[in-house]
């Protein structure tokens, strides 16, 4: 897989991934309250792009991870579920495919928080590319 954390959203995320398997993925970010947070009456909650960033980037790693040599791919549909307000610090998104067919892919992930509160659910629909 080619080195995406030092660019675009995954070098703003401080994202990487930590485990990869076939059909599986686990990427892990650090968030921040002046890069990613946004006030709430409560203090600094981590805005919801960020969390439905760091869903899609371990939703495609996964799906990646089944892709044949020069195939890309790419996110059809997205959905997140915010169960609870994410907070600052190191976030664990954790990805499994589900299903897999010649042209399309389908994930679920969890966003957890260092403790293991999960804060996120999510799952897609991604596309595999030609080359």
């Amino acid at each position: 897989m080619p080195d995406y954390e030092h660019f675009g959203m995954w070098a703003n995320l401080g994202a990487r991934i930590v485990e990869s398997r076939p059909g599986e993925a686990v990427v892990e970010a650090s968030l921040t309250p002046d890069a990613h947070g946004f006030p709430a009456s409560r203090g600094t909650i981590v805005h919801g792009g960020a969390l439905a960033a760091l869903a899609d980037m371990a939703l495609a790693s996964a799906g990646a991870s089944l892709t044949a040599d020069g195939r890309g791919l790419a996110t059809v549909d997205l959905k997140v579920d915010f169960m609870r307000p994410g907070q600052p610090g190191r976030l664990i998104a954790r990805s499994t495919v589900r299903r897999s067919t010649r042209r399309l892919c389908f994930a679920e992930a969890t966003i957890e928080q260092e403790d293991g509160t999960v804060v996120v659910e999510a799952r897609a629909v991604l596309a595999f590319l030609d080359a």
